[in-house]
């Protein structure tokens, strides 16, 4: 039997608790159809002291097991925090976990696999254990991850990073993913392939991508540059110079790019290109307008330059994302009461 443990910690996301539990449930019973007499799977709920804690949206979780008498073979941490609260904020979440890391230092010196969902990777960098690993955390919680581990290596684009026994996935619900990406591990991909369509779950999703949304940084103290950055979210679609962008903030160019990057962690081309990028996305979610029209209103007049820019930024192209996330019905050719007067008199 494969003992996981699932930390729930103060204000975590509920769902990636008690979801958790219930995808592997879900596990055992496809597995009986292979007549497997006993579940592959057993999942305990822990907490740092033992206590029940209040999940983010006011559910207390109870744990089920105390971590110092559990052997896990897997420990999954969901999220820690809401990281966009600030660091002060991050630095009082995460004291709390500190009782935790030896015991997750142990586990991978005994060969388990310890995992984290959303914001659960800062818990592992806090512990040590991201050294020479590659991770990933929820796309909002990125720029806060690498002011605070600017040594570690973070692609917050991925949606589950694997590194052997050290694994992170991003966002919130992608526990699912790592679920299934583990009953494949530790099970069977016939297993796994049998989760998902009991789940109803799409078992290829790879990228956090075409769910980010980008947010200019405004945590620095720069006045300057903090009124480019202001000016260019209202004029992205002009016709722009970055020279004349240092000229507005009464700087040289070269002292004006430093500055910029310092403060904002972009470059004022990039940071242009992203709000632009974001601008289509809207444009594709709440109109119909043809992506033609859409490209040259955010200020791009070569089309296939912004959709070789779009992809690459995006992870799918300007019509994939349009499928997925246009929230405009298409308009009927006819009213429902023309359509209905019609079908009356075929009869």
């Amino acid at each position: 039997m494969i003992r996981i443990a699932i930390v729930a910690l103060p204000f975590c996301h509920g769902s990636g608790v008690i979801g958790v539990m219930d995808f592997f449930a879900a596990a055992n019973y496809c597995d009986r159809w292979v007549n497997r007499d006993e579940p592959r799977f057993e999942c305990q709920i822990v907490t740092v002291n033992g206590e029940p804690v209040r999940s983010y949206s006011g559910v207390p979780i109870v744990p089920t097991v105390n971590w110092q008498d559990y052997p896990a073979d897997v420990i999954i941490i969901g999220s820690a925090m809401e990281a966009v609260l600030g660091d002060r904020h991050i630095d009082a979440a995460l004291d709390m976990s500190r009782p935790l890391h030896p015991w997750l230092r142990v586990a991978v010196e005994r060969g388990a696999i310890v995992a984290s969902v959303c914001t659960g990777s800062f818990v592992l960098a806090e512990a040590g254990l991201l050294e020479q690993h590659v991770a990933t955390t929820h796309w909002r919680a990125a720029p806060a991850f690498r002011r605070r581990y600017p040594q570690l290596r973070l692609e917050s684009e991925q949606l589950l990073v694997d590194n052997g026994q050290i694994l992170c996935a991003g966002g919130a619900t992608s526990f699912m993913d790592l679920c299934l990406y583990l009953v494949e591990r530790l099970g069977s991909p016939a297993l796994a392939i049998a989760c998902s369509k009991l789940l109803i779950l799409d078992a290829r999703r790879s990228e956090q991508t075409p769910y980010m949304s980008f947010y200019g940084s405004r945590a620095h103290q720069d006045e300057k540059i903090g009124e480019v950055q202001g000016w260019l979210e209202q004029h992205y679609a002009d016709a722009i110079v970055i020279d004349e962008l240092a000229e507005r903030a009464h700087l040289g160019p070269r002292t004006f790019k430093r500055r910029f990057k310092e403060a904002t962690g972009e470059t004022p081309l990039s940071y242009l290109q992203h709000l632009r990028i974001e601008a289509a996305k809207h444009g594709l979610e709440s109109t119909r307008r043809q992506t033609a029209q859409i490209i040259w209103d955010v200020g791009y007049e070569d089309a296939s330059s912004f959709r070789r820019l779009f992809k690459r930024n995006v992870g799918c192209t300007m019509e994939e994302y349009r499928r997925r996330f246009s929230y405009v019905t298409p308009k009927r050719s006819k009213p429902l009461q023309a359509i209905s007067a019609d079908s009356t008199n075929t009869h």
